[in-house]
């Protein structure tokens, strides 16, 4: 399964954090050659404003010259001088705005800021990310505030051997190619058995023989709970792109629903990739 990107959707709310966001965009945009199209909705009260049209246009116009802005600032940067970008400007809901686009202009992939850790878990993503995640039908790259285009070099890939992670993986180490990145494969298991270790093994073998690249590692651990251990490691490696695989119960899903605070908030340090899997599942991560 190729990672074949040739247009990549940008939303921004002109946040610092989007903006720090953006060179990551800029960065993939760039080396695979995809249209980079900034997205922003505005979704206001101005509907009701007396001055309707007035504000109207003082809102379009604001927002205008914030994309300029942005443009202006990342093409500073001689990498991205050629870059082709575009810009989209609408009114309404903004997770509604962005996945509309998203069909329309067949975005391949989605690469948002997000607002990194807060002491609230339903805000783990920010609602509009995290909205994002769960609702997108294209891989969702979400960035955190610290999150930079080194973090590209080093990919963590999490399975729990779903029929969906194989292809999933292919995918991904198609896109490590793209920066000749590290690929660590990681599996949880509760306990040691023949079982596992005939999974772990298994899945490897059939991994290396598909994937046609060699940068690539398989880690086994075991620990009854699977986001602590996960945590820990992304401690030890904190310049690392994560990557998950999005079934019926999405990965923020269960974070969220699960008591695990203080690992949660290693989760909003680094950037993840949200793919898609094929199927539905009712489990897993």
């Amino acid at each position: 399964m190729a990672f074949d990107l040739k247009n990549i959707l940008f939303p921004t709310d002109f946040s610092k954090n989007a903006q720090r966001a953006l060179p990551i965009a800029a960065k993939i945009a760039s080396i695979t050659g995809s249209k980079l199209t900034l997205f922003h909705a505005s979704q206001s009260a101005l509907d009701f404003a007396p001055d309707f049209e007035k504000q109207k246009k003082k809102a379009i116009r604001e927002a205008s010259q914030q994309f300029d802005e942005l443009i202006a600032d990342l093409k500073k940067d001689d990498q991205y001088k050629y870059l082709e970008v575009s810009t989209v400007l609408q009114s309404g809901h903004p997770t509604v705005g962005l996945l509309a686009k998203a069909r329309e202009c067949n975005a391949d992939l989605i690469v948002m800021g997000t607002k990194g850790a807060t002491g609230n878990r339903s805000l783990l993503f920010g609602s509009v990310a995290g909205s994002i995640i769960n609702r997108s039908d294209i891989p969702v790259l979400a960035v955190p505030p610290g999150g930079s285009p080194d973090d590209l070099k080093h990919i963590v890939f999490t399975t729990d051997y779903h029929e969906g992670d194989f292809q999933a993986l292919l995918q991904t180490t198609e896109f490590a190619k793209l920066f000749r990145a590290t690929v660590d494969v990681i599996h949880v298991a509760e306990q040691r058995s023949l079982s596992t270790e005939i999974k772990f093994r298994g899945f490897k073998d059939l991994v290396k023989d598909h994937a046609e690249y060699e940068n690539i590692n398989f880690e086994l651990n075991y620990d009854y709970d699977f986001y602590p251990v996960m945590a820990d490691y992304l401690v030890d490696n904190p310049n690392s792109l994560l990557v998950m695989v999005r079934y019926k119960k999405t990965f923020w899903e269960k974070l969220v629903e699960n008591n695990h605070s203080k690992e949660m908030a290693f989760y909003t340090k680094v950037p993840l990739l949200v793919l898609i899997g094929d199927g539905e599942l009712d489990h897993g991560y």
